[in-house]
């Protein structure tokens, strides 16, 4: 058989058929030399014709204006959606953080300075340690629900309950009864307002804002609080001239904690009911359990059991030294409330003022530069700055040199190392990330207010504050050794799948 007669095993295939020409068309050979010009059906580029022409009709009618792009971090993908801006999501929770901080800080110096007056330095020994107790055992009955319960339903219940605390404060101090008992609960008290208070508002906070929008605008809600506490602190400064003069008692202010409380726990839940903050687990865990939970994920992710370490020591260092520098603040200026609640007032306010300098145009750049673990040293690294002036101006007797060497405590306290602990929990899956932030905040605070009493009975008897100093320095420089490990093996702790969390942006409806 011939080849012609075979079949075309290719003749399904139609030959192609150029709609620019017909089969009667003869084919006319070009002069060469000239340019070829396809038709529109047989150009395979003729796609571009249409845009050029679109461009350059656009040129004819003028420039064409650039679409304002915001320039993102690397790893960055959406900071804001929705048409809301971050600040305006986050100022609800800023706002909250601010008032609480106003009442807690004006509590703590009016509280402090009428103990120190009433009871002398040694009180510091027993109300340090109630003070780290109280707390501990509130966490305890709080840990059990924070991360099961809707978190604005939570904030109101215990926004209330402290609100009925202080009114009883108040109302014992306003028939005089057992006013030093009475004082000393509102000094305890502060500490809730200052600390347990807070962590309620951050986990709600890191519920609505994901790891790259936190980091913009968790520096601008710091910073927020810190307006709260120059506030607070302000009034406690100045208000000595003008009630001692009016023949009001110092002890007054103490009505502003419970206004304060009453109205952000009606205010905050009724202006976020519509916003997409977390609702909670919904499982009803019991307290072993849920103690459990938090204990399998700082032991599950490597870096968070020398973290906790970490914190425990500093906190512990830093509380033996504010205590050292009321006491010796105490045997300075002498059992003068009025005068007490001024000084303590006044530095508290130059202190906040440099800590916002630093929380609105350092903090960031810090942490974008050094990284998280890097931020976290600091504040040991300050405290040992801080042991060796509170030993100078222990044993000069010299107060301005006692008044630099708290600011080594409390300035980093609370801006570099607050801002880093808080970028830090966000990478904490939500269901989890209260009671996490109850572990590795609260609980190093509450030993550190514990072990700074016993601490300080030395100094107390013997007059030689400077001692107590001098350990507190030690065990500062002792934190360093855990937070090597934490910067070693941070970013290997990040592929930890219990870091995992939801990553979707999410705006509030404020309206």
């Amino acid at each position: 058989m011939s080849e012609k007669s075979e079949a075309d095993p290719w003749d399904f295939l139609t030959p192609r058929v150029s709609s620019s020409s017909t089969e009667s068309e003869p084919v006319v050979a070009e002069p060469s030399g000239t340019p070829k010009v396809e038709a529109d059906g047989d150009d395979p580029w003729s796609f571009l014709t249409a845009r050029k022409a679109e461009v350059a009709a656009r040129d004819d009618l003028g420039s064409v204006p650039e679409a304002l792009v915001e320039k993102r971090e690397a790893g960055e993908f959406r900071a804001e959606m929705g048409g809301l801006s971050l600040r305006r999501r986050a100022w609800p929770m800023a706002m909250a953080l601010a008032v609480l901080a106003l009442a807690g800080y004006l509590t703590e110096v009016v509280a402090s300075s009428q103990v120190l007056a009433m009871a002398g330095p040694g009180a510091l020994v027993v109300i340090f340690p109630l003070g780290g107790i109280s707390l501990l055992l509130l966490a305890v009955f709080q840990f059990r629900f924070i991360d099961h319960r809707a978190r604005l339903p939570m904030i109101r219940v215990v926004s209330l309950g402290y609100a009925a605390a202080y009114v009883v404060v108040v109302v014992l101090l306003g028939f005089s009864l057992i006013p030093l008992i009475a004082t000393s609960a509102a000094w305890l008290l502060a500490d809730q307002l200052n600390f347990l208070m807070p962590l309620l508002i951050w986990s709600l906070a890191s519920d609505e804002f994901n790891v790259a929008e936190s980091r913009k605008i968790f520096p601008w809600v710091v910073t927020c609080s810190f307006g709260g506490q120059v506030l607070g602190l302000i009034l406690s400064a100045v208000s000595p001239t003008v009630m001692v003069r009016a023949g009001v008692p110092l002890t007054f202010l103490l009505v502003v904690p419970p206004i304060a409380l009453v109205v952000v726990g009606l205010w905050l839940p009724r202006l976020l009911r519509h916003g997409h903050a977390a609702k909670g687990s919904a499982k009803d865990e019991g307290l072993a359990a849920a103690i459990g939970s938090a204990k399998d994920f700082v032991n599950g992710v490597a870096v968070w059991r020398p973290f906790l370490v970490a914190s425990t020591l500093t906190f512990v260092a830093g509380a033996t030294m504010y205590l050292v520098f009321l006491a010796n603040a105490e045997g300075i200026v002498g059992a003068d409330a009025a005068y007490l609640q001024t000084l303590l007032g006044g530095a508290g306010v130059a202190w906040f003022l440099i800590t916002w300098a630093i929380q609105s145009w350092g903090a960031e750049r810090l942490q974008n530069r050094i990284g998280i673990p890097g931020a976290l040293f600091v504040l040991p690294l300050a405290l040992i700055v801080c042991g060796v002036l509170l030993v100078v101006g222990s044993a000069t007797a010299t107060l301005a040199v006692l008044l630099v060497g708290a600011s080594f405590w409390l300035v980093p306290r609370w801006s570099i190392d607050e801002n880093a602990r808080r970028s830090a929990l966000t990478f904490v899956p939500d269901e989890l990330r209260a009671r996490v932030s109850f572990a590795v905040d609260l609980i190093p605070v509450a030993i550190g207010l514990i072990v700074s009493g016993p601490l300080a009975v030395f100094g107390i008897v013997t007059g030689a504050y400077w001692v107590i100093a001098v350990a507190a320095a030690v065990i500062a420089g002792l934190a360093l050794l855990p937070l090597r490990a934490v910067r070693v093996g941070w970013e290997d702790s990040l592929l930890n799948w219990r870091l995992r969390r939801r990553k979707q942006n999410r705006t509030l409806d404020l309206g």
